[in-house]
């Protein structure tokens, strides 16, 4: 079974996950976002933005290849 989650930011990425969890070896799940970061603390920007938090990498949760590695989950990023 093929399945393309898009979008990568929290539910895509959770959707994913759940799915390859669940699934193993029976799904192959690709995750497509137009995004280069995945997993980012989008309630955070506000604070990036007025420099209360000066680097963009502290919001950043995982990046699509670690997220790889852990679910088996191929990424199409950016």
């Amino acid at each position: 079974m093929k399945i393309i989650v898009i979008g990568a930011v929290a539910a895509g990425t959770k959707a994913a996950a759940k799915i390859k969890r669940e699934l193993g070896n029976e799904a192959e799940v690709l995750v497509i976002t137009r995004e280069r970061d995945i997993s980012y603390a989008g309630c955070g920007l506000p604070y990036y933005i007025g420099g209360v938090i000066e680097d963009r990498s502290e919001l950043l949760q995982n990046t699509p290849e670690s997220f790889a590695g852990l679910t088996g989950v191929t990424m199409r990023c950016g």
